[in-house]
């Protein structure tokens, strides 16, 4: 069955905050995709070398930042010499925020989250752990959060130390075994690639009662079709276009 937890989720999530204007996974950017109308965020969270939790989502710093390195090689006294706003020239510097301060943010602007855990090979305890332990201490409003991840053995970590915080299951494309591994992780949510997505599959979805939120879909009049299939939440680079749009209103 699906979690008891009632999410408040929005139908509009920014894509790492909304990268088509700011920065993405950035304090500034988050603060951008606010300003733009988005309650909901999906960002990714990662582990530096030192066992600090930062949001990012790559395992290095070499996309979007002016240095190079791997997240395993770096310590959280490095972060403010970073600067990760690089792909945006006129934009002021923006360091690699740690999951600590990105909550602080959201609690100041009263926004949910999708959390997604990434998987750069470090052993599941080592990051479910700290996540688990920033978000009990900071951002207990179990309403305003979903956490995923491609990882299956990742999320089962997470549902045996915290089976209170609200789960959802992220796949490139539906497999057979996901209504199994729902009901397993007690999941609220499923969460598709909308480009490999069909009708078919988005009944079952929903007549197994389950959420489903689609990533990554920056077009609103490609996507419109898929809010009459039954899609609940659209994560998307451009949130902004969607609410031009009036998809939030749908």
């Amino acid at each position: 069955m699906p979690a008891p937890v009632a999410v408040n989720f929005s139908k509009i999530m920014g894509h790492r905050g909304a990268p088509s204007v700011a920065p993405e996974n950035t304090l500034g950017g988050f603060r951008k995709a606010a300003e733009l109308g988005a309650r909901w965020i999906e960002l990714d969270v990662s582990l530096l070398g030192d066992g600090t939790t930062v949001v990012h989502h790559d395992n290095s710093i070499d996309r979007c930042s002016n240095q190079q390195g791997s997240l395993d090689n770096l310590k959280a006294s490095q972060l403010s010499s970073i600067n990760n706003a690089a792909l945006f020239p006129e934009w002021p510097a923006e360091p690699v925020p740690t999951l600590h301060q990105v909550l602080e943010l959201f609690n100041e602007l009263n926004l949910g989250m999708n959390l997604e855990i990434k998987d750069h090979g470090v052993p599941a305890e080592a990051i479910v752990t700290p996540i688990i332990a920033e978000l009990e201490a900071n951002f207990n409003d179990y309403s305003r959060i979903v956490v995923s991840s491609f990882s299956y053995e990742l999320l089962e970590c997470f549902h045996r130390l915290a089976p209170q915080i609200p789960l959802g299951l992220l796949y490139d494309n539906l497999p057979s075994n996901w209504l199994e591994q729902a009901q397993t992780l007690n999941v609220f949510s499923i969460h598709l690639d909308w480009k490999n997505l069909s009708y078919s599959q988005t009944r079952a979805v929903k007549a197994a009662g389950y959420p489903l939120f689609c990533w990554t879909a920056n077009d609103p009049k490609t996507f419109e079709s898929l809010w009459h299939w039954g899609v609940d939440a659209v994560i998307s680079n451009n949130p902004q276009d969607f609410f031009a749009a009036g998809h939030d209103k749908l």
